[in-house]
């Protein structure tokens, strides 16, 4: 049994680093990571921790949720970012030279919205023991996931797909070939915009669903909390990225963006789970100084 959900986990494993390899020859063809290369790297270490840990849980606790929500977290982020480089060479930069680009720029469309539902609404949800903190809020659990499912279903069936950025007038309009008359994009429509409002709420409720676990927590649970607490409270600094310099601040924002997985990862496999409040602690202190 350890030996397939082993394998499992290192097939998914490889299914990234694929896509990284090949995303990384086609943004290299399409000129998108000459752009942006810092970023691109951010990109690469901030999922690349979620996929590396997602795959350690699996293989080492396979009835824990959380390490098949971080797999799938990198994988949709990392092919959906592989079929839009493939779809943009494919029709832009070298139009008809590769097949299936049509199903690739359709596939591009939706993945990003069920990755963001995965990462602020169940993984709070669920951290650290793979179960809600009480039955109570399965109704939360269900909406979020309703309201995820519409939203994905509504990009997936938009009449136009877009590629590029029409901000940079770069972008290339296809015709959706599964698409629907008279869906537009969710981001801008009535209905889109209440499903997203729905997809909000449910994560701000689910950190309050992290905080009470956390108070009510004991023992060994409480410090694998502290772990992945610990962690969020970096997030702010991903915030840096706009104020200092290009290549300072994108290596500063990407540390909470690894951190966060690799904490996770920690506390889940109580792998040299010492003493958090001294790192805490410390933090603090050298914070002030």
């Amino acid at each position: 049994m350890g030996n397939r959900w082993s394998w499992v986990a290192w097939s998914m494993l490889a299914v990234f680093i694929v896509s990284v390899v090949f995303a990384t020859i086609l943004g290299v063809a399409d000129g998108s990571l000459q752009q942006d290369p810092a970023g691109f790297v951010v990109y690469v270490l901030g999922f690349g921790a979620f996929m590396v840990v997602g795959a350690l849980v699996v293989a080492h606790r396979p009835g824990n949720p959380i390490g098949w929500i971080f797999s799938a977290i990198a994988l949709l982020a990392f092919t959906g970012g592989l079929a839009a480089e493939y779809a943009t060479y494919a029709l832009v930069t070298r139009p008809g030279s590769l097949p299936g680009a049509t199903f690739a720029a359709w596939y591009t469309s939706w993945p990003w919205y069920p990755t963001l539902a995965l990462a602020l609404v169940f993984t709070p949800l669920l951290f650290p023991t793979g179960r809600l903190l009480s039955p109570r809020w399965r109704p939360l659990a269900w909406l979020a996931g309703a309201a995820t499912a519409a939203f994905t279903v509504l990009a997936a069936l938009k009449a136009d797909l877009v590629l590029g950025d029409p901000d940079l007038g770069t972008h290339h309009v296809i015709t959706n070939p599964i698409g629907i008359a008279g869906i537009e994009n969710p981001e801008e429509s009535t209905v889109g915009g209440a499903l997203l409002g729905l997809m909000t709420l449910s994560a701000l409720v689910a950190f309050v669903s992290l905080v009470l676990r956390f108070r009510r927590s004991r023992g060994e649970e409480r410090q694998q909390l502290k772990w992945f607490t610990y962690a969020g409270a970096l997030v702010p600094l991903t915030w840096l990225a706009d104020v200092l310099p290009a290549p300072v601040g994108d290596m500063v924002s990407a540390a909470p963006i690894v951190f966060l997985p690799a904490a996770a990862g920690i506390a889940i496999l109580r792998y040299r789970l010492y003493d958090i409040d001294r790192l805490i602690n410390r933090t603090l202190v050298y914070g002030l100084l």
